[in-house]
């Protein structure tokens, strides 16, 4: 295949501008166009006055297959620099309903929400990396799409094709995917433990009538109560160990199952919380990188908007590991989320803006460089210079260096 350079970057340019919305803070390109801090210059140079339809003008020749190549390849890009390792796999649906005026014209369908309300909504289907907390995929579902069907062609399309079925251990998921036909294409396909929070259907009821029924309680913590059960799948002849959780107080129940059957139903339990990264990311998605703002109202714009999330987001994880800034991690050694990092390197910041020798944007920090984060990236955007790679298109291939001073130091 013969690839067109000029068309590609034309396609990604409005992509890469978009990221860089994203991480700067801005929802959306109107938040950006309104702004009155003319210092902003994300997107200079595409044209003196941007546009809504300057910014996206691109998006409308993208289509789902383009942007399945893309997101794959950004996924497996991010294996290959240790950004995701795909050991510990949770899945995931989230409910963004749609505010469009015309939602059933732009081909969008219903779906329920939190409440059980069926909803005009699109619904984002998400892979998670539980170790490394970080995004491995992401794709636009239909409304309609219920499981299996949709985990199927979402697991073969987004997952196994960018990692290796021996190289998974286990998978999470929560109660969308919780059909036994589901866990069945999950245990063979992944050859990998799968835990699940169960959706009490008709036969996850009955499980747990004869669980109870049985009453072997026992403690877990001082709120809640278990009892455990192994069943055996007819389709496969493989043991399932099933668990009821009771809180003590109120009698209210939900059911677990795992193919750990070697481990206590407590240590099944309290594995499961591995899988809350991908409930505490998907909030993160929401809040820092504008999630539920998407571009446009059809389907597959909406699906662009989830490609600029997911590479928003990659390149902060990455530029996290390479910088290791101590300032981004609390006491509790837990990771800063991208608001932390915008007020330490675009807040507040004095800066002079001129071209070096060489013809690249040379961006000046006045302020000195207390916790050595400039200098860093400094380095890094020289790296890039020497490997040839730090250019932009539309600033006439000019790239950006860094420099730092102390107008302060006299």
């Amino acid at each position: 295949m013969v690839r067109k350079p000029f068309v590609l970057l034309k396609l990604t340019n409005n992509i890469i501008v978009n990221v860089m919305r994203i991480i700067a803070g801005f929802p959306s390109i109107r938040d950006y166009t309104m702004n009155c801090d003319r210092s902003v210059a994300v997107g200079s140079g595409l044209s003196l006055n941007p546009g809504k339809s300057r910014f996206y003008d691109s998006f409308d020749e993208l289509r789902f297959e383009h942007l399945q190549r893309l997101r794959n390849d950004a996924s497996c890009r991010a294996r290959e620099l240790g950004v995701i390792e795909g050991k510990e796999i949770a899945v995931d649906y989230h409910c963004d309903p749609s505010d469009s005026r015309f939602p059933g014209d732009k081909s969008l369908s219903k779906s329920p929400d939190k409440k059980g309300d069926m909803v005009y909504a699109h619904r984002p289907q998400i892979l998670w990396d539980s170790i490394t907390n970080t995004i491995i995929n992401i794709a636009y579902c239909e409304g309609r799409s219920r499981a299996p069907s949709a985990l199927y062609k979402f697991c073969e399309a987004n997952l196994f094709k960018i990692i290796d079925s021996d190289v998974i251990t286990e998978i999470y998921a929560d109660s969308e995917y919780t059909g036994e036909k589901q866990l069945i294409y999950l245990m063979i396909r992944s050859e990998a433990d799968i835990t699940m929070c169960l959706k009490q259907n008709p036969k996850i009821k009955k499980w747990k009538e004869e669980t109870i029924k049985k009453g072997h309680w026992k403690d877990y913590g001082e709120d809640y109560r278990i009892a455990s059960q192994d069943f055996t799948l007819p389709e496969t002849g493989k043991s399932f160990r099933f668990i009821v959780k009771q809180n003590k107080e109120t009698d209210e129940t939900r059911c677990f199952g795992s193919t750990h059957i070697n481990h206590s139903p407590k240590k099944i339990l309290d594995s499961y919380h591995i899988r809350w990264p991908v409930e505490t990311g998907i909030k993160d998605l929401i809040e820092n990188y504008f999630l539920n703002k998407p571009t446009g109202t059809s389907p597959e714009k909406i699906e662009t908007h989830y490609y600029c999330v997911m590479l928003a987001r990659l390149t902060i994880d990455y530029l996290k590991s390479i910088l290791c800034v101590p300032q981004w991690r609390s006491p509790e050694d837990w990771e800063c989320v991208l608001s932390t990092i915008r007020t330490s390197i675009f807040s507040n910041q004095n800066c002079e803006l001129s071209l070096d020798d060489s013809g690249d944007l040379l961006l000046t920090y006045l302020d000195g460089d207390r916790h050595g984060i400039k200098k860093k990236l400094a380095k890094m955007f020289k790296q890039r210079k020497d490997a040839g790679l730090n250019q932009v298109s539309w600033w006439g291939n000019r790239g950006v260096q860094i420099e730092v001073k102390n107008q302060y130091v006299f």
